[in-house]
């Protein structure tokens, strides 16, 4: 008889949580394909965007440099050059 009764209340118990679990389930919401397609759409773009931000901050990098060593090569250049006399 105990055996029976435990064994119930397990089961009971076992329900109980299995039911309460899909109730309070913390699964999003389903998405509809539309906004499944927006989304990619937006991710895509914001990644192109990233792209193109990085490809101008690297130009800028390299024309600052550039512009940089044209300046010390012309003061480097119009430095008079100290001939050793003999």
């Amino acid at each position: 008889m105990k055996k029976c009764i435990t064994r119930t209340l397990l089961c009971t118990g076992i329900l109980t949580m299995g039911a309460w679990a899909q109730e309070s389930s913390q699964t999003p919401k389903r998405e509809t394909l539309a906004e499944a397609i927006r989304f990619e759409k937006y991710k895509i773009a914001a990644a192109e965007a990233q792209a193109r931000k990085d490809a101008g901050l690297a130009a800028r990098t390299t024309q600052t440099a550039t512009r940089k060593a044209r300046k010390q090569g012309q003061a480097d250049s119009t430095k008079p050059s100290s001939k050793p006399s003999k």
